[in-house]
This record gives C-alpha cells, sequence and structure tokens, in this order.
C-alpha cells in the first residue's frame, strides 16, 4: 500500500499559476476583471472547453464588451440566471393565465348548457305525450345542444393540453438551466462548482459523513492536447472519457471534471481494494479515451491519490489531503492507488455506529 503524509501542496499550486495567468491575460487584453470575464477568461486559459477557446482566439482585437458578453451568456449561462427565471416566470404566468381563462370559459359555457339542458326538460315534461311531432323537436334542440356542448369540450380539452404541455416545458428549460451551472460541457460530468456543493452538502448535514473517499485522478503529460491542433481532438476525448467515467462509477458516488486534477470521484467506501478497482477501471478508460498508439496521440497516463472523511473533519482538508496523496503518486510514477495517512492505518469499521 502506498502512503503519502506531504506539506506541499502541487495542485494548489497548480490553480495559483492559472489564476495569475488569467488575470494577467485580462490585464493585457485591456478586459474588465469582472467575475463572468474571469470565469470566461479561465475557461479558455485551462483548455476545459475548446470550442470556446476556438471561438475566443477568432475574436479580432480590441475586443469589445459585447463580443465577451456574447460568449458569455453561451458558454456561461448560470451568470445570468435572473433573466433566464425573470423570462420564464413571465412565460408561466401567460401561460397560467390562458389556462384560467379557458377553464373559465369551460365552465361558463358547461353552465349555459346545463340551464338550457333544465330548460328544455322542463318543456319536454309539459306537452301531451300523444304530441310526439313537438316531442321529437325538442328532443332534436336537446341533441343538437348536446353536439355543440361536445365539440366545445373537445376544443377545452385540446386548449387545457396545450398549455400544461406549455407549462412543463417551461418548466424542463428551468431544470435544465440548473443542471448546466453545475456540470462540465464537454464531459458532461460535474464541473467543479457542483463538486464543491456536492462537499457542502457533505459536511453540511447533520450527521458527520463516514466511510466516504475522495478519489482523485490526474491525467498525466496533458500539456500537447492544448496545441490549436489538437483542441478539437481533446474535445472528442474528454467527451468520450467523461462517458466512461460515468459508467465506471455507481450511482450512489460522485464524479467531477476539476481541470487540475482533472478527475474528482466521491464514493461511499473506505475499503482501499473497492477504491482501486475503480481507479483501475477508469485507469483502463484513460487508455481507451486517449488511445495511446505510438505515433497516434501523445501518452496519458493516470495517477490516483485518496483520502477518506474519517482523517477530515472539513471538506477542504479532505481535498488537500487527497491531494497530497495524489502529489506523491505522481512524484513517485505509481500506478496504485496512494492513501493519504497520518500514520498507522486504523480499522475505521471499528469505529462505526
Amino acid at each position: 500500500m502506498a502512503v503519502a503524509n506531504l506539506s506541499t501542496k502541487p495542485a494548489q499550486q497548480a490553480r495559483k499559476e492559472i489564476y495569475n495567468t488569467v488575470f494577467a491575460t485580462l490585464n493585457r487584453l485591456e478586459i474588465e476583471a469582472s467575475p463572468v470575464n474571469y470565469e470566461l477568461m479561465y475557461e479558455v486559459v485551462s483548455g476545459n472547453n475548446p470550442e470556446l477557446r476556438e471561438k475566443f482566439a477568432r475574436l479580432r482585437k480590441p475586443i469589445t464588451e459585447q463580443e465577451i458578453e456574447t460568449l458569455a451568456r453561451t458558454y456561461l449561462p448560470h451568470h445570468f440566471g435572473k433573466s433566464v427565471h425573470d423570462e420564464s416566470a413571465s412565460r408561466l404566468q401567460n401561460e397560467l393565465t390562458t389556462l384560467k381563462e379557458s377553464l373559465q370559459s369551460g365552465q361558463s359555457s358547461l353552465s349555459t348548457f346545463t340551464n338550457m339542458l333544465g330548460q328544455a326538460t322542463g318543456k319536454i315534461s309539459s306537452i301531451d305525450p300523444r304530441d310526439t311531432k313537438t316531442i321529437q323537436s325538442h328532443l332534436g334542440s336537446i341533441r343538437q345542444m348536446g353536439e355543440i356542448q361536445q365539440s366545445k369540450s373537445v376544443k377545452l380539452l385540446e386548449s387545457v393540453a396545450t398549455q400544461i404541455s406549455a407549462v412543463e416545458a417551461i418548466s424542463s428549460d428551468v431544470e435544465e438551466f440548473e443542471r448546466t451551472k453545475f456540470t462540465h460541457p464537454t464531459t458532461k460530468l460535474a464541473n467543479r462548482r457542483g463538486f464543491h456543493k456536492k462537499l457542502a452538502e457533505l459536511y453540511g448535514a447533520e450527521r458527520y459523513p463516514d466511510d466516504i473517499s475522495l478519489l482523485l485522478c490526474n491525467l498525466v503529460v496533458l500539456a500537447p492536447f492544448e496545441s490549436t491542433e489538437l483542441l478539437r481532438l481533446k474535445e472528442a476525448v474528454l467527451e468520450r472519457l467523461g462517458a466512461i467515467v460515468s459508467q465506471t462509477v455507481q450511482t450512489t458516488d460522485f464524479a467531477a471534471w476539476l481541470d487540475r486534477p482533472q478527475i474528482g470521484v466521491i464514493v461511499r467506501t473506505s475499503t482501499e481494494g473497492e477504491i482501486q478497482k475503480i481507479a483501475d477501471q477508469m485507469r483502463r478508460g484513460c487508455h481507451a479515451a486517449f488511445d495511446s498508439r505510438p505515433g497516434i496521440m501523445p501518452k496519458v497516463i493516470a495517477r490516483f491519490g485518496c483520502s477518506t472523511t474519517y482523517q477530515a473533519s472539513t471538506a477542504s482538508e479532505l481535498v488537500a489531503n487527497a491531494e497530497k496523496a495524489l502529489h506523491t503518486a505522481t512524484e513517485e510514477d505509481n500506478e496504485k492507488v496512494v492513501f493519504f495517512s497520518v500514520g498507522a492505518r486504523k480499522d475505521w469499521m471499528l469505529y462505526r455506529s
């Protein structure tokens, strides 16, 4: 078993470097360092979104605020959530108003039909039973009223169905918008925002999280994929890789694309054998996704570091411990999962309630 107990924080240093690069790029291009522009430039610099990076590279200098906002609205829709929700609320209000009017119209039509039917019934009751001609005339009127009401009822049902479908579509749009806020656009895994949200939920629960592990994966030697000619290829590779990771993790687990390190998986176990099995499946998936045949693509190697909630009282401590273990795996060129440890590992199962 490989064990890490380091004080260095290479992952944090790498993120700090990219943060500095982002601010330097914004300053060089004379773009305001607003939260939206910062995140947009982060996606460009990090290479997380090859399509965005390519479109940004095509912009002529100087880059205008309108061009930046257009890209941001396309690739960072969560920053414009208020307008999205406002628009959805307005659409929903219009559909519900139309639905209410349709129902009121249907109620009025049914009430009129009921009154007319009552009057016709009263007239028939007062007719001489021997006057069949008059009775048939009244029955014909009742039948005609019934056909008219049936036609109105069919139209009402169609109108109500249309309004309900419209309301469901609006609800679906809002749900999709909320989902994309926490999803990496290429891999379809959770993004770093979604990862942090999951950690917050994990440590924000009333019950202390136990028997849960954070497995980090570093895909070594990804730099060649940042070249312009390989950006499109990288996007296709990441799509395949995201699908492979999604198939590898259990439905009770959670996977995210983090950029540096690239993959984070929260698994509901602290058993090293089970965690190693997940890592092995992910490693094979990475090889299949990147296709490391000589002369075709750069060779990409997967390294893994892991820590458990038993060793971390906070989410940040859990991440830091896993990053230390990952650093050891990367530095020592270790194919096995390196598990963070503060000393001799204990049988944590003894402490479970």
